[in-house]
């Protein structure tokens, strides 16, 4: 019966996900995609983030109340900004 919830819970989540590709300035190493991982599943409401330096992009993952200014402000603390280049 548990397993059932759990799996009904997933297909609803996933069902609202809202999928951003973010353009991220500033990215040069590893230790920066680090940075900017921590800082976006810091967020309440972001589910997954994959970071790349090599062309400054992310991939995030969120709930649908997660805006993009929530996104940018977390990023920002950081000392990077990012850009929302895909909206799903």
């Amino acid at each position: 019966m548990g397993r059932i919830a759990i799996s009904l819970l997933l297909l609803v989540s996933l069902a609202y996900a809202k999928e951003w590709k973010l353009h991220i300035n500033g990215m040069h190493c590893i230790a920066c995609t680090l940075a900017v991982k921590k800082a976006l599943m810091g967020v309440s409401g972001v589910q997954e983030a994959k970071i790349n330096f090599k062309n400054e992009s992310a991939l995030v993952i969120t709930d649908e109340k997660i805006t993009l200014r929530m996104m940018q402000d977390s990023v920002a603390q950081t000392g990077y900004s990012a850009i929302a280049q895909v909206q799903k």
